[in-house]
């Protein structure tokens, strides 16, 4: 383990982190450093009721949220990086993925798990593979997609994406103001199968923090998982499969009260 897991865990997971919270200037010397340091991306400060609260503490200078061309770039050298959490993920897609399928996949990044899914699997010939993103990261992607003569279409908004039958999202909606309860909303019909990945999911009461991810400052919300159960089943989903992301963890320092020590992914699938 590292200085720096130590001192995440130390400070965000034990009380340890309290007690050096309440010594004056502790958390506005910290709150400088995480929230400007460029070189260790997933540092995460600060516990905020709402997105506009948490946006309104970032430091003036820093690019905000992901839409940005140094933040568009971040995976161009890796353009399918394959981690332990995205394998439950790819394997309900090639259960689910069938011919004359449409799947939008939100936050989709440069299309990041459409070619994690190409390293093993072949797209089925008439199935669309459909990703929503912001602006900068839509047209990197549709280069990206040019170059490698990629079946991977881009829309610049959830609106503006077709009828799916397969929604899926790897780890974005935490950026996402609105996102849950909303989510369903965004988009122009309701899908029969819902895969989300890499969602935070705590017993306490839901909250925003700010991640400093390298290139950018982002509001990120961390969910009640009742209440983010609750919205699937009351549209009407029932939860198929359940796993767990060990991989990924939110530990913000001076409050271990709001440690999440790992992630979920998650599938619905809308009752008949």
């Amino acid at each position: 383990m590292s200085i720096y897991d130590l001192a995440k865990i130390g400070l965000g997971g034990t009380s340890i982190g309290s007690v050096l919270g309440r010594i004056p200037f502790t958390k506005a010397l910290y709150r400088k450093f995480a929230l400007t340091y460029r070189h260790h991306a997933g540092l995460f400060c600060g516990v905020y009721r709402s997105y506009e609260d948490a946006e309104a503490d970032i430091i003036d200078g820093r690019a905000t949220g992901w839409n940005n061309e140094e933040t568009a770039s971040i995976w161009l050298d890796n353009i399918a990086p394959m981690r332990e959490a995205t394998y439950p993920l790819l394997m309900w897609l090639s259960i689910l993925l069938r011919e004359n399928m449409t799947l939008v996949d939100y936050g989709g990044s440069i299309g990041l798990t459409y070619y994690g899914f190409k390293r093993y699997f072949t797209l089925p010939t008439a199935a669309r593979w459909v990703v929503a993103e912001v602006d900068a990261i839509a047209a990197q992607g549709q280069k990206i997609a040019g170059e490698q003569k990629a079946r991977v279409e881009f829309v610049t908004s959830p609106e503006a994406a077709p009828p799916a039958d397969i929604l899926i999202s790897a780890g974005a909606i935490q950026y996402i103001k609105d996102a849950v309860p909303g989510l369903l909303d965004r988009f122009c019909s309701r899908p029969r199968h819902v895969l989300l990945n890499k969602v935070p999911l705590t017993s306490g009461p839901t909250f925003w923090t700010l991640q400093n991810f390298g290139s950018a400052v982002s509001p990120y919300q961390v969910y009640n998982e009742s209440e983010f159960l609750r919205y699937f089943t009351e549209a009407g989903y029932r939860l198929r499969d359940r796993w767990d992301v060990h991989e990924l963890d939110c530990f913000i320092p001076f409050h271990p009260d709001k440690r999440v020590p790992h992630f979920a992914g998650l599938y619905f699938e809308k009752a008949d």
